[in-house]
């Protein structure tokens, strides 16, 4: 790319070499950070991938990196077909021949989750960290008609934005996708036109078939979804299905059908954000900071949509 075109995310990139990429939703997020894991790779940065997890780690990691913080690696014990993304995503990179560790993050409040993040640049020396939305409701403030799935996305943010002498971004793809969730996408880019108002928005790039990375992210996810048949990723399936070309009432999983899903050309796109500016629209953050368990983190959250005035929904004029 001409390096006047190139997005302001990759020249705030330069001088970075140990660079974390984390889902921050939990689930498959982390998927969605592939193609740039493998893109940055390929420029000589050293990545590593990390997941804020659904997964009980008791049973798994006697020794955890921190309470709330396990190394996944390919030797641990798993049931066949038991949900576990992270787990063989590591399997995955070790036939590759890939760095094999996938840190996961436990579901918790702010507090647990930031000893953890701390932990982690401590252990791995890390200077950047890139969060990684699958889908884009981890923009809502809190006074939007509806907020998608907010809770582990705003601990993520919430947690990494107190981290400091490290760069921080957020990164989401999946365009459209938390329509499925009730998120209006006239909110996602009206914060996005506020977050480049004020600065902070780096960027956007969109992901094609022939790009090297995406052909390894999507086979990633077809060998981790046939080990987990039942837990196939809606918000993965249909970023590739977008990457493909589909759109509209596209259906690649059954895990959607009897829903209307909108697969659209920007759910194959990459938006960056400066995460500082992000945590700054996040209305109930400070009441967030001191939580610590996902209960404290529902109610922070409820009380604060009380406490507001919903704006009405505003649709796409388009």
């Amino acid at each position: 790319m001409l390096a006047a075109l190139t997005p302001p995310f990759f020249a705030a990139l330069k001088g970075s070499r140990r660079i974390l990429i984390a889902g921050m939703g939990g689930g498959f997020d982390v998927f969605c950070g592939l193609p740039l894991y493998f893109a940055l790779r390929a420029e000589g940065y050293e990545v590593t991938l990390a997941n804020l997890s659904f997964v009980s780690f008791s049973a798994l990691a006697p020794r955890p990196l921190s309470p709330s913080l396990i190394e996944v690696t390919p030797d641990l014990y798993v049931q066949p077909g038991e949900y576990f993304p992270e787990f063989y995503l590591s399997r995955w990179l070790s036939e590759r021949g890939e760095p094999t560790s996938v840190y996961a993050f436990t579901k918790t409040g702010v507090q647990p989750l930031l000893d953890a993040y701390r932990a982690l640049v401590a252990y791995l020396n890390l200077d950047t960290i890139i969060l990684i939305d699958g889908g884009t409701d981890a923009l809502m403030r809190g006074d939007e008609s509806d907020l998608g799935t907010p809770h582990e996305d705003a601990v993520s943010l919430c947690a990494v934005n107190e981290m400091s002498g490290v760069k921080r971004f957020m990164v989401s793809l999946g365009f459209g996708i938390d329509s499925f969730h009730g998120v209006s996408h006239w909110n996602v880019l009206e914060a996005t036109a506020e977050l480049a108002r004020a600065g902070a928005y780096l960027g956007s790039f969109s992901l094609s078939p022939e790009m090297e990375p995406v052909g390894l992210y999507r086979e990633a996810c077809r060998v981790v979804f046939e080990q987990m048949p039942r837990y196939e990723s809606i918000v993965n399936s249909s970023i590739l299905s977008a990457i493909d070309g589909q759109y509209g009432d596209y259906h690649a999983s059954s895990r959607t059908h009897g829903s209307e899903l909108w697969i659209n050309p920007l759910m194959a796109q990459y938006w960056c954000y400066e995460l500082e500016a992000v945590a700054r629209r996040l209305q109930y953050r400070e009441a967030l900071m001191p939580t610590h368990t996902m209960s404290e983190v529902d109610r922070v959250i409820g009380a604060h949509r009380e406490s507001v005035s919903i704006r009405p929904r505003f649709d796409l004029p388009i």
